[in-house]
């Protein structure tokens, strides 16, 4: 597979509608007719966590063929048929349910405040660590100007506080996670679903992603149910009850405030949605 790598034809590979591939690290590979995906990691720390991922998720046949690496550029198959369409037949999120059960039965040691914690502190310092998503999309739009303070110390102890007490009534477990169950994410071969964007497997906060995913491609009671038929089939949702979601809520609301103010886009909104949590927990 090296010399596919090294004689291959690439190309920067997009979705074929919204969402996914904002890393700028996923490539097409033509080689003598066939096609191939690569993915060209920053780091060999990240190529070897995809190559970890692949490996021990392969045995669900959710993912492309893993093909190997070869120091920071890890190769796959690539998927044949089409990305994820926003109207869908019900199949199609009965299986992203399952995709999205399978990911979370697999443990992780990670620190679940961490990330939390750092986002907060940007908010409160106005000085910001952006990701590559935030790099990614300044560069689309010609953003320049500087982030700003959004928190003040007593605003963010204040969120401290009630993500404390919803972690401890929740009893949450951190677990590996899809962090954007969005339609460029995903490909339909055959009637088969695949996730061919391995970079949105992260550890998280069990069900942050079957959360994420009702307030956006799973917006309605139909798609809801069919995902749950898909998620029960392999993991109990008994965790998913209001207190959890409200837990999913405060975290989606802090790190949108934090994207959206990189990016120069309104979050008041978001601020609003923190300040009734806030309110519905007496704690303003």
């Amino acid at each position: 597979m090296k010399h596919i790598l090294k004689e291959g034809q690439l190309s920067i590979l997009l979705p074929e509608g919204e969402g996914g591939a904002l890393s700028g690290e996923v490539h097409l590979l033509k080689y003598k007719g066939e096609r191939y995906v690569v993915r060209k990691c920053s780091t060999l720390l990240k190529a070897k966590y995809y190559e970890a991922i692949s490996k021990k998720l392969e045995k669900y046949n959710f993912l492309p063929k893993f093909l190997g690496r070869f120091g920071k550029d890890v190769l796959y198959e690539f998927i044949n048929g089409r990305d994820l369409r926003r109207n869908e037949r019900g199949f199609v999120f009965e299986q992203l349910g399952e995709i999205g059960a399978f990911i979370n039965k697999q443990k992780i040691n990670s620190n679940p405040n961490f990330k939390f914690n750092k986002i907060l502190g940007e908010l409160v310092s106005g000085k910001y660590v952006s990701s590559a998503k935030v790099l990614m999309r300044r560069k689309r739009s010609r953003i320049r100007k500087k982030p700003k303070i959004v928190l003040s110390i007593k605003e963010s102890n204040k969120i401290k506080e009630l993500y404390s007490y919803l972690m401890r009534k929740t009893k949450a477990q951190i677990r590996m996670d899809i962090s954007d169950f969005v339609p460029g994410n995903f490909r339909l071969r055959r009637g088969k679903v695949y996730l061919v964007d391995v970079e949105a497997i992260k550890p998280a906060i069990k069900g942050m992603g079957v959360a994420k995913c009702f307030r956006g491609f799973c917006n309605t009671k139909k798609r809801k149910e069919l995902f749950i038929k898909g998620y029960t089939k392999v993991y109990s949702t008994n965790f998913l009850n209001e207190i959890y979601l409200d837990l999913c809520n405060l975290l989606f609301a802090v790190q949108a405030i934090h994207f959206k103010e990189q990016v120069k886009r309104d979050y008041q909104e978001d601020l609003g949605k923190i300040k009734r949590l806030l309110k519905k927990y007496s704690l303003i």
